[in-house]
C-alpha cells in the first residue's frame, strides 16, 4: 500500500512542474523505483537535468500517537456486499511516513529556482490523495508538508559527476501526516428474528 503514496505525491509533482503534460518536461520528477535508471544515466552521462527524485525512508513505524487499540484489532465495518452478504471490518494502522526530496541541477540558478518552488509548495500542508484498491474502495486523504524536524540539505557542487564535473543537490525532507495501513477481514452478517408477545 505505500507505493500508493509514492505515486500520488510523484504525479503531483509531475502535474506541478509539467501542467501541460508535454512529451519532454523541463523538470524530470523520478519516482523511487527510478533512482536506479537515473544512477545509471549518470555513470553513462546521458542525464538531463534538472530532477527532481522521489525517495521514501525504508523505516514506517507505527505512530504511537494516532495508535486506537480497537481499530487496530477489531476494526470498524466499513462495507457490506450484498452479493455474498458480506461485511468487511477495516483495521488501520497509523503509521509514520517519510520522503527525501532530492534536487539536482548543473548550476545554482536552477537549484535556487527549484528549491524555492518546493519550499513554496510544501511549506503549509498540502493534501493528496489516492483511491485504496481494496475492499472499500475508498478515497485515502492524506497531508505532504516539510518535516520541521530535519534540516535541508544543500551540497552545492559536492555531488561528483564523473570525473570532469560537478553536480548541485538539495535534499528536503517531507513528512506524511494521515499515513495509515489498511487491511479487511470478513464476517457472514446472519439474520436474527425475535418474536415479541405483548400481553
Amino acid at each position: 500500500m505505500l507505493y500508493l503514496y509514492d505515486r500520488s505525491i510523484v504525479k503531483d509533482l509531475e502535474r506541478s512542474f509539467n501542467p501541460d503534460n508535454v512529451a519532454d518536461p523541463v523538470v524530470k520528477v523520478v519516482d523511487p523505483e527510478g533512482l536506479l535508471t537515473l544512477a545509471a544515466q549518470i555513470q553513462d552521462d546521458s542525464i538531463k537535468l534538472p530532477v527532481v527524485s522521489v525517495y521514501r525512508d525504508p523505516d514506517t513505524p507505527i505512530d504511537p500517537q494516532r495508535w486506537n487499540f480497537a481499530r487496530a484489532h477489531r476494526g470498524v465495518a466499513t462495507v457490506i456486499d450484498t452479493e455474498t452478504n458480506q461485511i468487511y471490518y477495516e483495521k488501520a494502522l497509523p503509521i509514520i511516513l517519510s520522503y527525501k526530496l532530492t534536487l539536482l541541477t548543473y548550476n545554482s540558478i536552477d537549484m535556487d529556482e527549484l528549491v524555492r518552488e518546493i519550499l513554496f509548495k510544501y511549506t503549509t500542508q498540502y493534501f493528496l490523495q489516492f483511491r485504496a484498491p481494496y475492499e472499500s474502495d475508498r478515497i485515502i486523504r492524506f497531508g505532504v508538508r516539510i518535516d520541521p524536524d530535519q534540516e535541508i540539505t544543500r551540497e552545492s557542487g559536492s555531488f561528483e559527476y564523473l570525473s570532469s564535473g560537478q553536480l548541485h543537490q538539495t535534499i528536503i525532507p517531507l513528512k506524511i501526516d494521515g499515513a495509515v495501513l489498511l487491511t479487511y477481514t470478513a464476517a457472514k452478517l446472519k439474520r436474527t428474528e425475535i418474536d415479541i408477545k405483548s400481553s
